[in-house]
């Protein structure tokens, strides 16, 4: 299957997961955005600081670009040991050495004489004392270092003025986590699309097996049509499939379908009575034949007792007319498995098969053939003898790999595939509303 994504497939499946894309994303941005408050707070203060080499009150420009020079190594020395012991004893709080290094951070802007001390610690009044003393100690020491008096504090730092939050900063956390939890959800639902996607939408089944979708059907109660109202959604749907099919079986002039599909549960068996039902109701004389002769339902569906059936024939036991029972249905017959064979596979391929479908075409103008999931080779033998083969797909369970895989088996053998029908269709529900 092409993997390929392009825009339009994105936002469609934004569109069919947008809920529980935005519930993730809503509770990840409020789990990331309440964790702010628990990161304890931090509070930056700000002072500035002139260097210059004389109090005069012209200075040359050679003396500025000295002075510029050595701009780099004023902030050395701002950051020294010998300065920050001396902060570290005028400071009600002692640290440790690493520690206050790393709680200011000295700036300084392209040819300018301006130092400026950036102090961070967990209060505003803490940070402005820090900002303050390293800038006061600096002035002091470097009259005793350089015997110059050309440090001079431009503005000390103020709680309130001065001072800001840094850390943590609430509404960066939510956005940052609201992003978060998007790519998360996202990524989640695209992975789930990608590589464990159900076969539920026309769209997907006609990308992914290469066939026509000749019918959708909504989930619903699984009851045969005839014992639903005349206008139901299913009977309605159900007399789509069949325009649909009669449209193909006439330009083929084609008499039986095999209906099929990848595993136990996805549906064929009712497809199937369905099928017969409503062709039987277009006044096609039409029969149904349950070849599933391992777990044949078909009995089941229809409320008829007698087990005599495919097997019974195909051993020789009865003779057709002796299988074939009618049902309820006016122009629908039925005809059973039969009991279970020890070799129900050699049975199907046999040429007596072969001739018992040929004698049902000469009496019936349709013939609907039941067969087993993909998951046995009895229907790749029984496809070989028949004018269409009809895939059926669950919409709430169907795998694209799976799918992919059953419809490969059938092209190996050169089935006369005619299309899809997608059963259990959530989405298909809204579209028949006009029905109800």
């Amino acid at each position: 299957m092409n993997r390929t994504l392009e825009i339009r497939d994105f936002i469609r499946l934004f569109k069919k997961k947008k809920k529980i894309i935005l519930l993730v994303t809503f509770y990840i941005t409020l789990i990331g955005g309440f964790a702010s408050f628990a990161i304890p707070p931090k509070f930056e203060a700000k002072t500035d600081v002139l260097v210059n080499f004389t109090t005069a009150n012209i200075v040359s420009s050679g003396e500025i670009d000295a002075n510029l020079r050595l701009i780099e190594t004023y902030k050395y020395l701002m950051k020294s040991n010998r300065i920050l012991n001396k902060v570290n004893g005028s400071l009600e709080e002692t640290y440790k050495k690493d520690e206050l290094s790393q709680k200011v951070e000295i700036q300084s802007n392209i040819n300018s004489q301006i130092l400026t001390i950036l102090a961070e610690e967990k209060t505003p009044e803490k940070a402005a004392a820090l900002a303050n003393t390293l800038a006061k100690t600096f002035q002091e020491e470097i009259k005793t270092l350089m015997n110059l008096e050309n440090v001079h504090i431009l503005s000390q730092a103020t709680v309130g003025e001065d001072t800001k939050s840094i850390k943590p900063i609430t509404a960066l956390f939510f956005i940052i986590s609201a992003i978060v939890g998007f790519l998360v959800s996202y990524t989640f639902v695209l992975i789930q699309e990608m590589f464990f996607t159900l076969i539920d939408s026309s769209e997907k089944a006609e990308k992914a097996l290469g066939l026509p979708v000749v019918g959708v059907i909504p989930a619903g109660e699984g009851k045969l049509i005839h014992e639903l109202a005349s206008f139901d959604v299913f009977t309605e749907m159900f007399r789509s499939i069949r325009a649909n099919l009669l449209y193909v079986l006439s330009k083929k002039n084609a008499k039986t379908l095999l209906v099929t599909s990848a595993e136990p549960g996805d549906g064929k068996s009712y497809v199937s009575a369905n099928l017969s039902i409503v062709f039987a109701m277009d006044q096609k004389k039409t029969v149904y034949v349950d070849a599933d002769l391992r777990r044949g339902t078909g009995r089941n569906l229809f409320h008829l007792p007698k087990r005599v059936g495919v097997t019974s024939y195909l051993a020789g036991q009865c003779n057709l007319q002796d299988i074939i029972q009618p049902t309820e249905v006016p122009n629908l017959s039925f005809i059973s498995a039969g009991p279970v064979p020890p070799n129900p596979t050699e049975l199907l391929s046999s040429t007596k098969f072969v001739r018992f479908l040929e004698e049902l075409k000469n009496q019936f103008d349709i013939i609907i053939v039941d067969t087993p999931p993909l998951l046995v080779a009895d229907t790749l033998h029984i496809s070989a003898n028949v004018d269409g083969c009809l895939y059926v797909v669950n919409a709430e369970s169907s795998k694209v790999e799976q799918a992919i895989y059953s419809i490969e088996l059938l092209k190996q053998v050169q089935a006369p595939l005619i299309g899809s029908i997608i059963n259990k269709s959530k989405g298909s529900t809204r579209s028949y509303s006009y029905y109800n």
